[in-house]
Order: structure tokens, then C-alpha cells, then sequence
């Protein structure tokens, strides 16, 4: 069998072998000017298409780390509201404890009074603190409002109690900033757990110094009143009424009956109350606002003064409290900002361990390629002085 190729086949065929080694050389060339290997699927679709993913994943931990970065703004804008507010806490505990003492004139006590409404309102100012970027911090999960609003003494919240979860990183989200309801509006008051309170009609000289709650399992949350019957005996009951121990009471000294205890001072009148009962929760706001009405108003008979102390005692116990709540508050904060740190660990192992593997998948061996270059330019100046040889040949050439 005779094999016959024709002149424009064999033009074709060297003319295909030429044009694709030129396609090569053409590529080679690009990968080294970009360093790129994968300029399109045909070049490895299974490497592109794993490439692709990487890439994406990659931009994905860069928003993460920028909502991170947000984040923290955020939080460290949080701790340092909570440290404000805990100076002037601070403060307002020091004229609390100055506003309890005997020399002090009427005057004097309004003057701190003005001072703890200052202090207030500088609370207040805290409290619609903004991030830097026009949003509020204690605003929950509203945007666009002005959490906080005084009308005539009474601080009213328009925000929310939700916290946005921001995600930090592959599958971890850490929470915003909290809600102003519960930094501000919700704090327990006495210890936390239980309040003693003086009752407002007494007409006794009785100081409450103290009041414990000795068995809390079988105290329940119950309110239990200290009642004195006489000036010198007393009996405790609870809320329906019901006695549940008496004694004799002498001046400046502890009652412990059942898992209620009480420290007075001075000399309570028969009818006197005194009430412990489950810390109810206050705005902060209305505490140092209470505080001050306390302060402005004169007090001359004893029986006045000891109401007086008895508020005093009380707010001091109240703004202690609210100052371990501002603590907690700031102890939450500093455990998200741990949180968004150890996030930018995982955030940076996986985005070295990604690019090293696109590296692998994308990036040039300029040796290797080097090498490659020029191989295909060899065969490429072989397959073009094997074109100039074929387009040479004729039958004349035989005759």
C-alpha cells in the first residue's frame, strides 16, 4: 500500500506542529512575566478549580479579620465607658460616705447633692457614648437611636437587649457590645442578693448598719421584717404575716433570728420596721438620683436624721454594688477582646497554611520553567526549519 501526502497536507500539518509550539512558547512566556501557572481552567481544571476555593476562603478570613477588627474597636470603646463610669461611681460613693457625717449643714449636703446629679448626667453621657463610627455602644442591637433620655429625673432606654454576634473567624462569632438595659437599667441592688431597708414611717432613732441572710436555701427569697413591738422586744414575720421568731432587743446590737440578721444602732420606736428581703434591681441612675432628694432634704428632729442615715446607708450599699456590677460588666468585655486575639491566631495559621497551598497550586517554578522555555524554543526553531525544508521540496527538484 502506497502512502501519498499531498503538498497542502503536508503545509498543514507543518504549519499546526509550528503554530503549536509557538501556543507553548506563548505560554511559557506569560507564566514567568506573571508567575502565575494557572491563567485559565484548560491549564489545570482540577488546580483551578481547588485555587478558586482557596481564594475564596481567603477572602472570607479577610472580612473576618476586618469585622474583627470593628469588633475591638468596639469593645476597647466598651471597657473604657465602664471605667469612666466606675470613677465616677467611685466618686459618688466618696460624697455618700461624706454626706453621712454629723457636721455637716444643710448647705453642705446640697452641695453634694448638685454634685452627684453632675455626676449622673455624666453617667447618662457615657451611656450614649458613640463608637466613632455613629453608632451607639449600649444601644443593643438598634441603630440609629439615642439609647438613653432623661425627663425630669426619670431616665427612660430606647434601645434593645439583643447583642449582635459577629463572626471572627471559621465558625466562631463573638458577641458585640452588651445592651444598655443590662449595663445600666438592670442592677441589683444591695449585696446583690439580699437589701435591708428601714421602714419610711418609722419614728424610732434605729440606724440599720447591717443585715445578712444566714441560710439562703432555707431563706427562699423571702421578705422577712424585723417588727419591733416595743422599744426593747421585736418579732420577725414574713410577707403573709406569719411570726416566725420574737426576742428582747437591746440597744446597739445584732438580731439573728432565723436565717435573718440585722445590726442596728440608736433606739428603734414600738411600730419601727425593718425589712430584708431579695436585692430588687434599679437603674443607676435613680440610685444617685434618690441619693441626692435624700441630701436636699433638711432633717432636724432625730427621728429625721435616722431616716436620713438609713437612705445614706442604703445608696452606699446600692453604689457599691453597682460598682462590682460595672466590674463584671468590664470582666465580660476583657474576655471577648481574649477571644477576638485568639481569633486572629486561627484567622493567621489558616491564612498562611491557604496561601501556602495556592502557592503550590498557582505560583511558577521560574527554574523549572526557565528550563521549559527553552526546550520549546528548540523545538520550536526545529519545527520552523523543518516548515522552511518541506515548503522547499518539488517534483521539479526530481527532473
Amino acid at each position: 500500500m502506497t502512502l501519498r501526502i499531498s503538498t497542502a497536507g503536508l503545509h498543514a500539518q507543518g504549519l499546526q506542529s509550528l503554530l503549536m509550539r509557538q501556543q507553548q512558547v506563548a505560554r511559557t512566556q506569560q507564566q514567568l512575566v506573571t508567575g502565575n501557572k494557572l491563567e485559565s481552567a484548560a491549564d489545570d481544571p482540577s488546580g483551578m478549580a481547588q485555587a478558586q476555593r482557596l481564594d475564596h476562603a481567603l477572602a472570607t478570613l479577610e472580612q473576618h479579620g476586618k469585622s474583627a477588627g470593628l469588633l475591638e474597636h468596639r469593645l476597647r470603646s466598651q471597657e473604657q465607658a465602664l471605667s469612666d463610669v466606675g470613677s465616677h461611681l467611685t466618686r459618688a460613693r466618696e460624697l455618700a460616705i461624706q454626706a453621712n457625717s454629723p457636721v455637716l449643714s444643710d448647705p453642705d449636703r446640697k452641695a453634694i447633692a448638685d454634685e452627684l446629679r453632675s455626676i449622673r448626667s455624666e453617667i447618662i453621657s457615657i451611656a450614649n457614648r458613640e463608637d466613632g463610627a455613629g453608632r451607639r455602644l449600649f444601644a443593643g442591637a438598634r441603630d440609629g437611636v439615642i439609647p438613653f433620655a432623661d425627663d425630669n429625673g426619670n431616665v427612660t432606654y430606647a434601645g434593645d437587649d439583643g447583642r449582635n454576634l459577629v463572626e471572627v473567624a471559621p465558625d466562631l462569632t463573638v458577641a458585640d457590645t452588651d445592651a444598655g438595659s443590662d449595663v445600666f437599667m438592670r442592677v441589683r441592688t444591695g449585696d446583690g442578693i439580699a437589701r435591708g431597708i428601714a421602714g419610711a414611717a418609722n419614728t424610732g432613732t434605729g440606724v440599720l448598719q447591717a443585715s445578712a441572710i444566714t441560710d439562703h436555701a432555707a431563706w427562699a427569697g423571702r421578705s422577712l421584717q424585723v417588727q419591733f413591738t416595743a422599744p426593747d422586744a421585736y418579732q420577725v414575720v414574713d410577707a403573709a404575716g406569719t411570726v416566725l421568731a420574737s426576742g428582747a432587743y437591746t440597744a446597739n446590737s445584732t438580731i439573728s433570728a432565723g436565717v435573718v440578721q440585722v445590726t442596728l444602732t440608736g433606739a428603734p420606736a414600738a411600730g419601727d420596721t425593718f425589712t430584708v428581703e431579695r436585692a430588687p434591681v434599679r437603674d443607676v441612675f435613680a440610685t444617685l438620683e434618690n441619693l441626692a432628694d435624700t441630701l436636699d432634704t433638711p432633717a432636724t428632729s432625730p427621728a429625721e436624721r435616722a431616716r436620713r442615715s438609713n437612705a445614706l446607708g442604703a445608696a452606699l450599699g446600692d453604689i457599691e454594688t453597682a460598682q462590682d456590677h460595672m466590674l463584671s460588666v468590664r470582666a465580660g468585655t476583657g474576655t471577648r477582646l481574649a477571644s477576638l486575639d485568639n481569633a486572629a491566631d486561627v484567622r493567621g495559621a489558616d491564612d498562611l497554611t491557604f496561601s501556602e497551598t495556592l502557592s503550590q497550586l498557582r505560583d511558577v517554578d521560574y527554574a523549572e520553567a526557565a528550563s521549559q522555555l527553552t526546550l520549546q524554543l528548540t523545538a520550536l526553531e526545529a519545527a520552523q526549519k523543518t516548515m522552511l525544508r518541506v515548503q522547499s521540496l518539488s517534483l521539479f527538484d526530481k527532473m
